[in-house]
Formats: structure tokens, sequence, C-alpha cells
């Protein structure tokens, strides 16, 4: 049974001084803590309530959708051999975080009300082996990483150490944010060529480094 209000006396009848602001809360809160049950018929159906009054979503199952689901930082037809995927080479790579979308850069999640945000991306990232490994063997080994992040409005959501060779990763997270329009950026980043990696630079026998495919994410706005 629900507690509708509460009060505690002292003995000889003296009122504890937070006992107005006590139940004060308690009216405040006893509408949204009752379940659906205890509510008038009918309170709750679809058309009391407008779109996106609760929640929003924001889904697309192949992004960046114009390079089917790769990024658009990638070598061109011609460049690479032609059994190779159109990665990041080692003239291409920007050295730092890039986009995923260099074309959009940014998700826009527009009519966000307020409260909480979870932002999930999933794919494959392949690195070719030979990076791996140094040219002459003068060198240890260097292998490479795809590392992931992920920011909302430019201020970072979640971060972490990507793939190494050919997996498959997925990166979440939440948090709390104020109303108004949101930028959501899916963003990566290499590790850096090393002083002796395998590095071929004449087309069309680039080296594809890095290719990042399969692309997708997945947003849900929960609004207070």
């Amino acid at each position: 049974m629900k507690k509708w209000c509460q009060r505690e006396l002292r003995q000889g009848g003296v009122v504890e001084p937070s006992a107005i602001n006590d139940e004060l809360r308690a009216q405040q809160s006893s509408m949204t803590t009752l379940d659906r049950e205890q509510y008038d018929k009918d309170w709750v159906e679809p058309a009391y309530l407008a779109d996106h009054a609760i929640h929003r979503v924001w889904v697309d199952p192949r992004y960046p959708a114009a390079d089917y689901g790769e990024q658009d930082t990638q070598a061109a037809d011609g460049e690479v051999p032609v059994n190779s995927f159109l990665g990041i080479t080692a003239e291409l790579d920007p050295g730092g975080w890039f986009d995923l979308s260099s074309a959009s850069g940014t998700i826009t999640l527009p009519g966000f009300k307020g409260g909480n945000l979870f932002v999930e991306w999933s794919g494959n990232s392949y690195v070719l082996p030979n990076f791996s490994d140094t040219q002459n063997q003068e060198f240890p080994q260097n292998p490479k990483y795809v590392n992931f992040r992920i920011l909302v409005n430019n201020t970072l959501l979640t971060e972490r150490r990507g793939t190494g060779y050919h997996e498959h990763f997925r990166i979440f997270g939440s948090s709390n944010y104020p109303p108004g329009d949101l930028e959501v950026r899916l963003q990566a980043k290499v590790t850096s060529v090393g002083p002796d990696d395998v590095i071929e630079t004449t087309t069309p026998r680039d080296i594809p480094m890095v290719h990042i495919y399969s692309n997708k994410y997945f947003i849900i706005g929960r609004f207070r």
C-alpha cells in the first residue's frame, strides 16, 4: 500500500520541523509514483500522448549510408589493389581522431526534451596485419589498433581502445543532457605509422592500413 503522507510526532505533541516538507514532498510525488492499476481508466492511452512525449529513438543500420556503412575517408578506386578494401592508407591517415562520416560530421538529434541519452555504435574493423611488423625487423613490432569514441555536443560521452586485426566492436554510453538539439559524433583513431612500417605508396599498389565497415548506431532519448 502506498504511503500518501507522513508525520512523526514527538512526545507531548511537538511536531518535527521537517514534517511540513515531508508532507509536501509526499503530495507532489503521489501521482508520479502511481502504477497503472491505480490510474483512472484509459488514462494512459496513445490518444492522450503526443509523439515523443516520453522517449524518442534514432537508428541507422548503415552509417554513413552514402558509403554503405563504411568510413568515408578512404582510398579511391585504382589506388589500391583490386582485391583490397578501399580503406585508409598511410597517406590518408589523419594522424588523430576523425569522424566516421567526414561529409556529414555530426548526427543531429532534434527536439531533445531533456533527460537521459543512450548512444550505441557497433561495426567491424580490419587492420592489415602487415602493419604490425617492421620492414627490416630493425624495430620492435608496432601493433595497430583502431580506437573509438562518442562525442555529444563535442563533449566526450565514452571512449574505448578498439580492435586489432579483424574484429567486431561495440561501444555505448549514456548521460543526462538539458533540453535542446544535440549533435553526436562517432570518431575513430588509428595507431600512428611507425618508423619502419611496411608502406607502399605507388598506385595502384597502395596498402590499405585500416578499414571500418558495417557501422550502425542506435540512440534512445528518455525524457524527464
